[in-house]
């Protein structure tokens, strides 16, 4: 699989070895409220299990863990029917996650044949949208989806960016 680097990040496949700081990352309650469809509390067997069976790295389904090097797993981040991504608390506020789906985002324009590509985010995750927003993202509706953590349905905004708005604002031709 890939392994995509940015100024600041390394953009990686998932190891084995990933799963004790991937539990901990997704198992603090402030970052799991936001990530609707993961099981909470998330257990070291599954974050194990979950990396097991990431998607194995095509430009229309991947998973890649994000690493600050020298501070190693930070975050992840995949692609396959939305672009979804989470930054561990102690990281939040740096830029890391526009980073991460920039590269992403990049990579998958740039290698695969999509037309755009599906985003959401619970209504009241001002700064989810927000980076979407500033990565081009449009709203395209809404709806209501199952919150493992709040154990309630919430509302999620639904987003799409178009490979052609994306080569636009990037300043590329479009292909």
């Amino acid at each position: 699989m890939t392994e995509l680097h940015t100024s600041r990040l390394v953009l990686r496949p998932a190891r084995p070895d990933d799963a004790p700081c991937f539990a901990l990352g997704v198992s603090d309650f402030a970052v799991a409220r936001w990530l609707t469809p993961l099981p909470f509390p998330f257990t070291l067997a599954m974050a194990s299990d979950w990396l097991r069976g990431a998607p194995a790295g095509t430009s229309e389904k991947a998973m890649f863990i994000i690493e600050l090097p020298g501070r190693g797993l930070i975050g992840g981040i995949a692609l396959a029917e939305e672009l979804g991504f989470w930054v561990a608390r102690p990281h939040w506020g740096k830029g890391f996650a526009t980073e991460a789906a920039r590269a992403v985002i990049d990579w998958h324009f740039a290698s695969g044949t999509g037309s755009h590509i599906s985003a959401s985010a619970q209504h009241d995750n001002s700064i989810s949208l927000r980076v979407k927003s500033r990565l081009g993202f449009e709203q395209v509706g809404q709806e209501m989806r199952f919150s493992h953590a709040l154990q309630h349905n919430v509302q999620h905004i639904l987003t799409r960016l178009t490979r052609e708005r994306w080569m636009q604002q990037e300043g590329r031709a479009c292909a």
